[in-house]
């Protein structure tokens, strides 16, 4: 018996669902950002992602969960500026191998670092989006959640 994948439990599943609206609005723009400049990654569209996760959930404490997804998602481009970053480890640094052990360390912390800043911008997003939802709930008909 062999074990299927199946994408309907994630879709859901409100905080994957909200995750993934954001998350996937946002790579576009993330990664035209860092094709623009070749060296510099945009986190605006990361916070516009979780911005949009936490408007489109209702519960608050499913937000923050939300906005974690949203923000992993909208910063995914960020490996390949990783990936960049490898490639000219492995070609430019010098041959030593304790040079290249603390470059591939500090690019990995680097790594870490990218997505928990992703992660906390994400956040913040998400609190006004739940703000902006609470203030514009008026506007939405009867019977409509996400």
């Amino acid at each position: 018996m062999s074990p299927t994948l199946s994408l309907r439990p994630l879709l859901e599943d409100e905080c994957w669902r909200a995750g993934l609206v954001g998350g996937v609005a946002a790579l576009p723009f993330t990664t035209a950002a860092y094709v623009r400049t070749g060296s510099e990654l945009a986190l605006g569209p990361v916070f516009v992602a979780g911005l949009i996760a936490g408007y489109l959930v209702a519960d608050p404490s499913a937000r923050a969960r939300a906005a974690n997804r949203a923000g992993v998602i909208g910063v995914l481009p960020g490996l390949w500026m990783v990936a960049d970053v490898l490639v000219f480890i492995a070609t430019e640094v010098e041959p030593s191998v304790l040079a290249r052990a603390a470059a591939v360390g500090f690019l990995t912390l680097f790594t870490a670092l990218l997505f928990g800043i992703a992660v906390v911008l994400a956040a913040i997003g998400a609190r006004v989006g739940g703000w902006l939802r609470a203030k514009t709930h008026w506007l939405r008909p009867a019977g409509i959640t996400m």
